[in-house]
């Protein structure tokens, strides 16, 4: 028998929070290994740390564990906690899923099944979301390509070992699952689609799309940084080629030039100063980057 550990960031989640417990619980039920639930509690303002600790697995397999954060720190940081708590523990696998019911527990089912692992992650299938989203999330994906080389069809549903876990716990990241993409180990995938919240409601609006993929690009500060850097070398030929074309013109040619020369060479020249700002601020922040400290912990075990 394997054991594996679940790891669930939860706030305000006093409607769906009990039927995420017994939907893992039942998914559990159909495999032979040992679980541990921990759920992260996020400084919540409802009832749902009073359902947590009302609730019982009822199957010997299951053990519940709640951690209940100090101050509000967002999804990304109680995930950081919860992995935190976790490292105290032996399992051979520990599972980040959402608590919500978007994730679907029987993944679970073929995260068990790899006998060998480093990282896996479970890409996205089909989702039920808006227009409006699914044009916003490809706008994303796009640019993520474009900067990173790196095609992103995953979020934090994701398995790791161990090791993987010890090395997560003692290194910073904003954004835990573009973060694991990447660590320099074996990732496997298996692909899965994204159910709607229990509740029906989705607590992820357009701006918080938002600040999540800009999370993410941090994380790929340096491949941004480059990225800059080369659309400002093509700016510069651009430019030169361009001023040789206006002395050729007005110089050996005596061509007039019209009106539209200067603008152009005055709107090349702010694009060039714009992206140097942004490269010099780009290295500012990368010189600060390792600087950083983690944060200690900062949960009560109820």
């Amino acid at each position: 028998m394997n054991s594996f550990i679940i790891v669930a960031p939860c706030y305000n989640e006093e409607e769906v929070v009990s039927v995420f417990l017994s939907e893992l619980e039942t998914t559990f039920a159909k495999t032979q290994h040992s679980y541990k639930v921990i759920i992260v509690d996020d400084c919540s303002t409802d009832s749902t740390v009073e359902k947590l600790k009302s609730f019982k697995f009822k199957s010997e397999n299951c053990e519940l564990k709640i951690i209940s954060l100090k101050y509000n720190v967002g999804h990304q940081g109680a995930i950081r906690q919860g992995l935190i708590y976790a490292s105290r523990f032996e399992a051979k696998g520990f599972i980040v899923m959402d608590s919500d019911g978007e994730d679907d527990p029987e993944a679970i089912l073929q995260f068990v099944q790899i006998p060998k692992f480093d990282i896996a992650f479970v890409s996205r299938g089909k989702r039920s979301e808006s227009l409006s989203f699914r044009i916003g999330y490809f706008f994303y994906k796009a640019i993520f390509k474009m900067i990173s080389g790196r095609k992103i069809n995953f979020g934090n549903y994701s398995m790791i070992s161990k090791k993987v876990l010890d090395s997560v716990s003692l290194q910073h990241y904003v954004h835990y699952s573009t973060f694991l993409s990447k660590l320099k180990f074996k990732k496997e995938f298996i692909k899965f689609d994204r159910r709607k919240r229990i509740d029906g409601k989705s607590k992820m609006n357009m701006n918080g799309l938002v600040l999540h993929g800009l999370r993410s690009l941090i994380e790929y500060s340096e491949e941004l940084l480059f990225f800059f850097i080369r659309l400002l070398a093509l700016l510069f030929l651009i430019l030169f080629l361009y001023g040789g074309y206006v002395v050729y013109s007005k110089f050996i040619n005596h061509d007039a030039m019209s009106g539209w020369t200067s603008t152009i060479a005055i709107g090349l020249i702010n694009s060039i100063l714009i992206i140097s700002a942004t490269i010099i601020l780009g290295l500012l922040i990368l010189s600060q980057k390792g600087k950083n400290k983690n944060q200690g912990d900062i949960y009560t075990e109820l």
